[in-house]
């Protein structure tokens, strides 16, 4: 599979943060953020150009900048991420790192991440607090949802916090691929991914929902997400800027949640949900 790869000319961080919202909305899967420049990736066969102008020609009078598109390989994609990804440490207790970097000493959870073109290595702001939120929260013996997991990095540190069973869902084959990768290499046992959407889970309910997706996604979901929590259950949701914060509380309340943590970092909003 080659995937479509837009360079932006955007050096302005929160501008960068905007641009990415309106692109993740309309299915590209990865971004890459330098001083200078924004790199967006999606897979040529979800690219559709006049749905691609719709979203960014506004903001490209706006703010005034360029933006050139090249299609790359899947091959090229995968080493350049082995070239730029780099390890990191989340909170003092959580490692993400890849196959080929040796374990770091001394934290309480290293998580093993080939992302491919997955979504989710810990890098982005959204998969950082979705992580921090997480060390929040009660998962031993409890039963995980996953949505929208990418490299499944949230259902990893799920499983290495003692949940008794994870699902993970993604829409894309290649994400879902690459988590069952990603649980081998974390030897994860007691997690389940399987590509669809929310129909998925419709007959099932769970002690936590994870969902680091789209401020779109989200607010449409959040009445399933309700029906889909046991009593005293919480969802965990990022992928949205804070200047969408009022829109996804508004949808949190209509459906019957009160707003517990909140993180914000980079201009993104992180926050779990609960039920009184």
């Amino acid at each position: 599979m080659n995937y479509i790869s837009i360079t932006f000319q955007i050096s302005e961080n929160w501008q960068q943060e905007i641009v990415i919202a309106q692109l993740d909305a309309i299915g590209f899967e990865g971004f890459e953020v330098t001083e200078k420049e924004l790199i967006a990736f999606i897979a040529t066969g979800d690219y559709i150009e006049d749905e691609f102008l719709v979203a960014i020609t506004p903001l490209r009078e706006e703010y005034g900048f360029t933006f050139n598109l090249t299609e790359v390989a899947e091959q090229n994609w995968n080493e350049a991420w082995e070239k730029s990804f780099q390890p990191i440490i989340i909170n003092h207790d959580i490692a993400v790192r890849a196959s080929f970097h040796p374990p770091f000493p001394g934290v309480k959870y290293d998580i093993i991440i080939d992302p491919k073109m997955s979504f989710g290595t810990g890098h982005h702001a959204t998969t950082s607090m979705m992580m921090q939120l997480m060390l929040l929260e009660d998962f031993n013996g409890k039963k995980v949802l996953d949505f929208g997991s990418g490299t499944g990095i949230l259902s990893v540190l799920a499983a290495k916090l003692h949940a008794a069973s994870v699902l993970a869902i993604d829409h894309e084959e290649w994400a879902c691929n690459n988590a069952v990768e990603n649980f081998g290499l974390n030897k994860v046992l007691m997690a389940n991914v399987v590509r669809g959407d929310a129909a998925l889970f419709q007959t099932e309910q769970f002690d936590l929902i994870l969902a680091n997706i789209n401020l779109t996604i989200i607010t449409g979901t959040m009445l399933q997400f309700k029906s889909a929590l046991l009593n005293g259950g919480k969802l965990l949701i990022s992928g949205f800027l804070e200047s969408d914060e009022k829109a996804v509380i508004e949808s949190a309340g209509e459906a019957g949640f009160s707003v517990g943590n909140k993180l914000l970092q980079e201009g993104w909003l992180a926050m779990s949900l609960y039920c009184e």
